[in-house]
């Protein structure tokens, strides 16, 4: 299970305590997210931030009452004691927090990692050390289940901070110890924000968010490219000896147009190179899973008509175009379309919990000629339309790989990400 802490209290007014918060997240350079019910200030990646709702109380004339909380796992202990610190800096009253490590009474910063985070790492290396040989696929800790799922490789674990043999976290247990492993497993171990923390979110950024595309492609690509930089750079300065991922370090600088800085030093190793987004990920959509390209694009399109598809492309490159459109049948089962046989080369596939069909034809976009394939997936009441527009016929056969991946799902799956439990 995860290591956290929730609190409750009594607000004079939700603009003091947001006030409050926007001071406090621009001296420590945290973000802040606001709504009409209650705010978040988000401290680090991976699900660090700290969540505050308030309400009410039952006398109109009286205080507001605010509740929330903190999941500190797995960004670290660095997390937890620097929610902690948020929290005695706000303005809130008869402030009650329930900390399952005890940090918020006894504020022993190595206690509270020797007793709470440690054995929470090591429960999760035996747990790969259970499964390590045994050729498991698909295993993921501590993995956003609401983001893509990166490509599979067996006997490998997937993290947010890079991909391992599953016997891999073992080793570098037995070799360096839980601190050593500690420092590289979890974003914010230390006390503070230091060089390995900066290390860390960028190694985050670069297994998780990058694309490996040129920063001039979108705004997202500008800002990744740049946060891996300077964080790595900020880490290099902040401690020389560091082991860093430098190889990455060059590949974007020349990605974002910028002279490499970083001084000669250690190299982090690493046997995977950083970056699921370099493969196929699998992208979820309801009941259906559809892989494709990382360095895809996402955004979602809208039509005229309110409606719209998700779509995913690559401004750099003559890709091929996806999109994906969905409806559900108010009654009965769904069935495929007339569409289909306007097409060339129609071809269908029973999946498990449903089937698809899919095929080709030319269009004709701004007066060029395009090809495009179509395909249509059921599933239950579910119908998907799938299309993939490209720029020449060669393209058709990647497409026709990857809609030879396109599979459904008919329950919710199975959450894998390992929870661990606290010896």
């Amino acid at each position: 299970m995860s290591i956290g802490l929730s609190f409750t209290g009594r607000i004079d007014r939700p603009e003091a305590l947001l006030e409050a918060a926007k001071i406090l997240a621009a001296e420590q350079n945290y973000h802040l997210a606001a709504g009409e019910g209650g705010l978040k200030v988000i401290l680090c990646p991976l699900g660090g931030e700290v969540g505050f709702l308030w309400r009410r109380s039952e006398d109109p004339a009286g205080p507001w009452l605010v509740r929330g909380g903190c999941v500190s796992t797995p960004a670290g202990a660095g997390l937890h004691r620097a929610a902690v610190e948020l929290l005695d800096n706000l303005p809130i009253h008869s402030l009650t927090v329930e900390d399952e490590t005890g940090f918020y009474r006894h504020r022993d910063f190595r206690r509270m990692k020797e007793e709470h985070f440690y054995p929470w790492l090591r429960t999760l290396v035996d747990v790969c050390r259970q499964e390590s040989g045994k050729g498991v696929s698909g295993m993921q800790l501590c993995w956003n289940l609401e983001q893509y799922s990166p490509q599979d490789i067996p006997d490998t674990v997937v993290t947010p901070v890079g991909r391992f043999r599953l016997s891999e976290l073992a080793g570098l247990l037995e070799e360096g110890g839980v601190e050593a492993l500690a420092n590289r497993f979890f974003l914010w171990n230390g006390r503070t924000r230091d060089a390995k923390f900066y290390r860390n979110r960028a190694i985050n950024a670069l297994w998780e968010r990058c694309c490996f595309a040129p920063s001039a492609r979108s705004w997202e690509d500008e800002a990744v490219n740049a946060s891996i930089l300077d964080d790595l750079e900020r880490a290099a300065k902040l401690a020389p000896s560091l082991p860093l991922p430098r190889e990455s370090y060059a590949e974007v600088c020349a990605l974002a147009g910028r002279d490499p800085v970083l001084p000669d030093g250690p190299n982090l190793a690493e046997e995977f190179a950083p970056g699921y987004r370099r493969g196929l990920i699998t992208h979820h959509l309801g009941v259906l899973r559809l892989t494709l390209p990382g360095i895809l694009r996402y955004e979602w399109e809208r039509w005229e008509n309110g409606s719209g598809a998700h779509l995913w492309s690559d401004a750099s490159s003559d890709s091929p175009v996806w999109r994906v459109s969905s409806y559900r049948m108010r009654e009965g089962d769904a069935r495929f379309t007339d569409q289909l046989s306007a097409l060339n080369g129609v071809e269908g596939r029973e999946l498990k919990g449903g089937a698809l069909r899919w095929g080709w034809k030319e269009i004709s976009e701004k007066g060029e000629r395009l090809y495009q394939a179509q395909c249509e997936v059921i599933s239950g009441p579910a119908l998907f339309l799938i299309t993939a527009t490209c720029a020449g016929p060669g393209d058709l056969s990647q497409v026709s790989e990857l809609i030879g991946q396109v599979n459904v799902v008919q329950n919710r799956a199975r959450e894998e990400t390992v929870r661990a439990k606290k010896e």
